[in-house]
């Protein structure tokens, strides 16, 4: 069992965010150590012999991990995609808790399977959406709280930052492919986006896909993808992601009845003025000059090392019972709105969420057997 103040982490992955997590939990976080590791080939043993000073176990697979479950009192998952729902089950029927690199799983089925062996184990469950911790997010996320543009009433989201090159698609055998990651850049890199952006606005009623599949790539999964979400009370969202375009663009609007937020890098500019629809039915004028508008800019601190605090929430959720910063709720939310995306490209239309789990895993395992013809 683990000590009062102590958490013993099993980091299951040793890729280039598993030697990153490591290095952090090498002695470099109070309150968490590396109770063992998961490694399969001898190029990353290595790599934790040569490189971490903890003296702990390294294990081939999963099988030898959770065949010492006195070593650990969480995991850490930092695998392929398609393989955490099977390590989060196993860990949560361990009585481990459970802290998961994005995405919880490929498809809602499995995070909902995620979400009840956490339930029925009464262990923590964490994921590591860790642009919640980004000031510039925390403080546009205050200001829509706080009522300070009014009623939202639209959002467009564009993001191209996230260029991709075929070195990285190559990178790995799993990426970038229906059989090995389930999807392209929404499934990937789009994943803290959405994250974000749901954790901002919640989860939309509808959603509609125009997704472009290797439209900058030889490959059957997405690089691009435009999301027309409908919310209640006519609110409406356009979410544009692209892994394709060299120049880099990482702006988010946000449009309420009052103002108008502009989050731009670490900057927030903030329009703010009177109530459009009372002016609109009062004012003589023909358009806006007789609207007095207000203009500030508010420029945040830099990210400090998003992943550290990340980890220290996780320790003090197991220690001390504390709120997540993010869950495995978020982590399906996340996935639903990919799924329903992926879904509303493939069959042509709208799709109401939440979606249909079922029919969307066999809409993916045919995409799987087309890609693999």
């Amino acid at each position: 069992m683990k000590s009062s103040d102590n958490v013993r982490i099993a980091l299951i992955g040793v890729g280039t965010m598993g030697k990153r997590y490591a290095g952090m939990l090498d002695g470099g976080i109070e309150g968490l150590s590396l109770g063992a590791v998961v490694a399969r080939s001898d190029v990353n043993k290595k790599w934790v012999r040569d490189n971490i000073h903890t003296d702990m176990a390294v294990f081939s697979d999963i099988d030898e991990l959770f065949a010492n479950t006195d070593l650990f009192d969480a995991v850490l998952i930092v695998t392929p995609h398609k393989s955490h729902p099977e390590i989060a089950e196993r860990a949560f029927g361990a009585g481990k808790h459970v802290m998961c690199d994005k995405p919880a799983g490929v498809s809602i089925t499995e995070a909902e399977r995620m979400l009840k062996a956490a339930a029925d184990s009464g262990m923590k469950y964490g994921m590591m959406f860790h642009n919640r911790t980004y000031p510039v997010l925390r403080k546009l996320k205050e200001l829509i709280t706080d009522g300070s543009i009014g009623e939202i009433k639209r959002i467009i989201l564009e993001n191209s930052l996230y260029y991709r090159t075929k070195a990285y698609h190559k990178s790995g055998s799993w990426r970038s492919s229906w059989t090995g990651e389930g999807g392209g850049a929404l499934i990937n890199q789009g994943q803290h986006i959405l994250d974000y952006w749901q954790w901002l606005f919640g989860m939309p009623k509808s959603i509609y896909a125009n997704i472009r599949f290797g439209k900058y790539n030889d490959f059957a999964v997405d690089d691009e993808a435009t999301i027309i979400m409908e919310y209640k009370n006519n609110l409406s969202g356009v979410f544009i992601l692209t892994t394709g375009e060299i120049p880099v663009k990482e702006e988010l609007a946000v449009i309420g009845s009052r103002g108008k937020i502009t989050m731009s890098g670490d900057s927030l500019t903030i329009e703010v003025h009177g109530d459009s629809a009372e002016y609109g039915n009062t004012s003589p004028t023909f358009s806006r000059e007789g609207m007095e508008i207000s203009r500030r800019e508010i420029v945040c601190e830099e990210p400090k090392e998003p992943y550290i605090e990340m980890l220290e929430n996780f320790r003090d959720a197991v220690l001390h019972d504390e709120r997540l910063i993010a869950d495995g709720e978020d982590g399906l939310k996340t996935l639903m709105l990919t799924n329903g995306a992926y879904m509303s490209a493939w069959l042509g239309e709208r799709v109401t969420l939440p979606i249909d789990g079922a029919l969307y895993d066999r809409l993916m395992s045919r995409k799987a057997e087309e890609e693999m013809k």
